[in-house]
């Protein structure tokens, strides 16, 4: 069991595979918000997987900002600023934001110039593999003032990190020229 206290806001693939694979090293206590949560179709899925991935859903975003010691934004890339926006002021100096959505590197600078005075730690962190088959230990390159700490933080736990430098945004490109150059290969 662990004590560190782990947030998601989102519960979708990334997430819920994450979450599966934390529980499998021994963290209990994950917390997360879905937008979807109370939908009437997408809820559903919603509780299954944080049930599943024994992960206790709560009302906002803000809520799990405030809460968590490192805290996964995994939702579209379309909804992360919005998601930026709603949970700046409910961050605190030390946490760690960890941005595991696809979005472009500039959007991870955006998120990045709109959250630095917060004091918070902040990681691009770019997922390349599949999720459902490698779970919590997809390789993840990650930028940013607090890509070394979510490395020290996670490695333990079987995450498998590299570090890509200190400008938020650098993890998105290198997994934007890693595709780009894989569909020219294929």
């Amino acid at each position: 069991m662990s004590d560190l206290k782990i947030g998601f806001i989102g519960l979708g693939e990334a997430a819920y595979n994450i979450s599966l694979g934390l529980k499998g090293e021994g963290i209990t206590g994950i917390r997360a918000n879905d937008a979807m949560m109370n939908d009437a179709v997408m809820g559903r899925q919603v509780h299954q997987r944080a049930e599943e991935a024994g992960v206790t859903l709560v009302g906002s975003a803000g809520e799990i900002a405030a809460w968590a010691d490192i805290l996964f934004a995994a939702v579209p890339s379309s909804c992360t600023m919005d998601v930026c926006r709603t949970i700046k002021d409910s961050l605190r100096a030390g946490e760690i934001y960890v941005d595991v959505s696809a979005s472009t590197p500039g959007t991870k600078q955006a998120i990045w110039d709109a959250v630095k005075d917060t004091g918070v730690l902040f990681a691009d962190a770019a997922m390349l593999g599949s999720l459902p088959a490698s779970k919590h230990q997809v390789p993840i390159t990650a930028s940013g003032n607090g890509a070394a700490a979510f490395k020290e933080l996670m490695e333990p736990y079987g995450m498998k990190i590299t570090l890509a430098g200190a400008q938020p945004g650098s993890a998105s490109a290198i997994k934007l020229i890693r595709s780009i150059y894989m569909k020219g290969i294929a």
